[in-house]
């Protein structure tokens, strides 16, 4: 076992007075295999740093009674060796020349893809490795087919940040010409879809990769139940809207059940 695998894992503190941005990256860094805590201000970030054991801070710059710049400021005045990440919107003025001239370890402007702010992360975790785990990334192809777009974006952002291979398609007829034509570990597929729905794709994927496990989502839970969906030969049930960890927890469950079984 290495040295990583018997540290803790890293903590990241999120500060943004959002609660929808604070409690999305906060899912997802959980999701990665990260503990978080969040904090709405500067102040309440200085108090929770005082009380725990923070690896990594995230913070907005646009914040009341605090602004990002003037933590970054305080913590790099009694915490210097905690690393900070600005994060702030496209078209605020402050740039990342300014972020990193103050001090930032980070720095991205939002809408930011999940895999950037992976990507950071582990880059400015990686000096601490000896002390802390960051979560090694997986590489499985997993096959997405949803017709909302954003979804489908977000799912294939999320799976990508996590060090799986993703690729999106947006209806049934889609997904099941991409299992024909290449090998993959696992297919997440809405419900109700243009051309070929989900469980018209589930049922002609039994035929032709009958271990190909497939997880099914959908917005009208009244209309296709988790019962309805196991019958129907389903590995996996969510309904919209679910939290990222949700998903993430049933991949790895899948992939490992599958795994297990091809041993």
């Amino acid at each position: 076992m290495s040295n990583s695998e018997n540290c803790p894992a890293a903590k990241i503190l999120v500060v943004d007075d959002d609660d929808t941005i604070r409690f999305l990256l906060m899912d997802t860094l959980a999701a990665l295999g990260y503990k978080t805590c969040g904090a709405v201000n500067g102040e309440e970030a200085l108090a929770k740093i005082k009380q725990e054991e923070i690896d990594l801070v995230i913070t907005d710059i646009r914040m009341p009674k605090l602004s990002g710049v003037d933590l970054l400021k305080r913590i790099k005045d009694t915490v210097p060796d905690l690393p900070v990440m600005i994060i702030t919107a496209y078209n605020y003025t402050y740039t990342k020349d300014q972020a990193l001239q103050s001090g930032a370890d980070g720095f991205l402007a939002k809408p930011f893809r999940i895999g950037k702010i992976e990507e950071q992360i582990r880059s400015i975790l990686k000096t601490k490795t000896d002390k802390i785990h960051v979560p090694p990334a997986e590489s499985k192809k997993i096959l997405v087919a949803d017709d909302d777009e954003v979804l489908r974006q977000m799912l294939v952002d999320t799976l990508l940040s996590i060090g799986h291979q993703a690729v999106g398609v947006e209806n049934g007829e889609q997904a099941l010409a991409k299992i024909q034509s290449e090998e993959f570990d696992l297919a997440i597929t809405d419900i109700r879809m243009p051309k070929l729905d989900g469980l018209s794709f589930l049922k002609k994927a039994r035929e032709c990769k009958p271990k190909l496990p497939v997880i099914l989502i959908t917005g009208f839970a009244q209309n296709y139940t988790a019962q309805s969906a196991k019958y129907q030969g389903a590995d996996g049930y969510l309904v919209k809207p679910f939290r990222i960890e949700k998903i993430e927890e049933m991949v790895k469950k899948l992939l490992a059940e599958k795994s297990s079984v091809s041993a």
